[in-house]
């Protein structure tokens, strides 16, 4: 058992951590995370999630404590913010192979790793710096206890330990993103249980237990943060999570087929394979196939939950890759055993939008590679952002369609096999291949479109770095001052310390924690208001979006600096 293991890591090391610091970070997500870590080390708190040097209630701390690691070992970069989900995706890998040999024969376990390895977005995110990779693995390894304790004769073997450990990692992922692992967990056991049949594996003094671990587990930290600084961030990241589900936050309202659509393209080509796993087969004997049933339920009830919240993002329905990947690895199994039948439909499927794909990997380069082409194509974009964002030179050559020519070859190649019943050549080169092209479209596609969406606002953020003055963005929300101009935290020398001090004592408040939320803008609009009218002590800098500057083309006493990219940049002396 051990050599398919090292050969995991090995593969998942050579796949995941060259040129993870390639690219700068991406706004919103990355970016935000970093810069708590990064704010963390700066001011030596360790304790409190902050973002510009403010307490920030959206997230708990522990994957920003992962990051601070591994900044002290790697320094404040890139690579640093995104090693954490590298080193997750290793484990996660090496995870999933365990329990597919330990609960499965034949070679299940492998196809569940090439499986994940050669979908295109759960392979992607293993090379981010997003928090979801490490909520999800602690999330499957509840469920997994879930599974092992349903596995047992309660009357002969109790299963206590099962949901101790359950316990330990629902604790674990609320650390980490919040209270809706807890939700996930107790959805998917009780409905699994329903499925079963009401065949109730478990007392309620299991369920007890589980519960109060997991609270005990997250008391390591919500407690003595509510003790040190009061209930505020317990109220208010309540409301931020309750607000998730019930409203859309900051633009993210989608269609409720929306993670339906990022599922069957994200996770191309093993969301068409899946869809033969439908159907259990007899190759596997009961508790194989519970485990089969436990994933069919964790699907749905993420896809469901997060079908029905307000707010909508790629990755709130990320924790459905490990259970699909899973049922593609199944249905690749049982068709090699001849138990299961992978229709000619299913393979056209694949077929058609490899093709679909392809072509949009191979046109990208080759519109932006040429001038007409890309004066063609930007002249049918409405969105004037955009237009401007791609009008931007950032060096295409064409050569960067190579992945997308690839992936026509491996995909035409793997349905010339489908086709002619050749199954296992058939996944296998259609799945190895998509494992390799990733890393070629991270490495060729990825940074060029990064510079187009955000690279001239981060180089004049990095331009700042290490200067002393105030930076302001104006008309739209972005991390990307704080981290990549180092900001560091106002102190009794900087004059706008003192007028916050002063606003917050006109609110009648003693510091921001006080503050309602309605009072938030309020308290982003004064220090805007102070930068473009005030007595300033130092430079302040000002970027906003060309297109729609919020007055700062008529503001008097701005010198603009320049406009690029879909952004405008200006400056105003003291």
């Amino acid at each position: 058992m051990t050599l398919p293991f090292i050969l995991i890591v090995i593969i998942g090391s050579l796949l995941f951590l060259p040129f993870l610091g390639s690219v700068h970070l991406f706004d919103w997500d990355e970016i935000n995370f970093a810069e708590s870590a990064r704010e963390m080390i700066v001011t030596g708190n360790y304790s409190a999630v902050q973002i510009n040097f403010e307490p920030f209630w959206e997230k708990p701390p522990l994957f920003f404590w992962f990051q601070v690691l591994s900044m002290k070992l790697f320094g404040v970069n890139e690579f640093a913010a995104r090693f954490p989900d590298a080193i997750c995706g290793i484990i996660t890998l090496c995870f999933i192979y365990y329990i597919g040999k330990r609960q499965y024969k034949g070679n299940l376990a492998a196809w569940w790793v090439l499986c994940y390895l050669g979908s295109i977005l759960p392979h992607f995110y293993f090379k981010s710096g997003i928090i979801d990779p490490i909520f999800n693995l602690f999330i499957f390894a509840a469920i997994y206890q879930f599974y092992l304790a349903a596995k047992q004769d309660i009357v002969v073997v109790s299963v206590m330990r099962y949901f101790f450990l359950a316990g330990i990692f629902t604790g674990l992922a609320i650390l980490t993103k919040g209270p809706v692992a807890l939700i996930i967990c107790l959805l998917t056991l009780f409905i699994f249980v329903a499925v079963k049949r009401f065949t109730w594996f478990f007392r309620f003094k299991h369920l007890l237990v589980y519960g109060l671990i997991a609270l005990f587990i997250t008391s390591f930290w919500f407690v003595p943060e509510t003790i040190k600084n009061g209930p505020w961030f317990l109220v208010e990241f309540v409301k931020y999570q309750a607000g998730l589900f019930t409203s859309n936050i900051a633009g993210h309202q989608q269609p409720f087929w929306y993670h339906t659509a990022v599922l069957l393209v994200g996770c191309f080509p093993i969301s068409f394979i899946a869809l033969a796993a439908i159907k259990k087969n007899n190759y596997y004997s009961y508790q194989e196939n519970l485990f089969r049933t436990l994933m069919i339920v964790l699907f749905f009830v993420v896809l469901i939950l997060f079908s029905i919240v307000k707010t909508k993002i790629v990755h709130y329905s990320s924790m459905c890759w490990l259970p699909l990947t899973f049922l593609a690895a199944y249905a690749i199994a049982s068709v090699q055993k001849k138990r299961l039948k992978f229709s000619a439909v299913l393979s056209t499927c694949i077929l058609v939008f490899g093709i679909i794909l392809s072509t949009v990997l191979i046109a990208i380069p080759v519109i932006f590679s040429n001038k007409k082409l890309k004066d063609l194509a930007l002249a049918n974009i409405k969105d004037r952002f955009t237009v401007a964002n791609f009008s931007i030179n950032t060096g295409w050559t064409g050569f960067e369609a190579i992945p997308g020519i690839l992936l026509l070859a491996v995909v035409c190649t793997g349905f010339y096999f489908l086709i002619r019943k050749q199954h296992s050549k058939g996944f296998y080169i259609l799945l190895t291949g998509i494992t390799l092209i990733i890393p070629l479209i991270a490495i060729m596609v990825v940074p060029k479109i990064e510079k187009h969406t955000q690279g001239t606002a981060i180089s004049f953020f990095e331009s700042l770095k290490g200067k002393n003055c105030y930076i302001f963005h104006t008309g739209y929300k972005s991390y990307a001052p704080y981290f990549y101009a180092q900001i560091k935290p106002l102190t009794a020398n900087d004059s706008l310390f003192h007028k916050r001090a002063q606003f917050l004592n006109q609110l009648g408040v003693k510091k921001f924690t006080d503050l309602s939320q309605e009072r938030y803008r309020d308290y982003d609009d004064f220090e805007k208001d102070w930068l473009l009218n005030g007595n300033i002590d130092k430079p302040a800098y000002f970027i906003a979006k060309s297109h729609d500057q919020e007055g700062l083309e008529k503001q008097t006493g701005l010198i603009m600096l320049w406009e690029k990219g879909g952004f405008t940049a200006y400056k105003r002396m003291p």
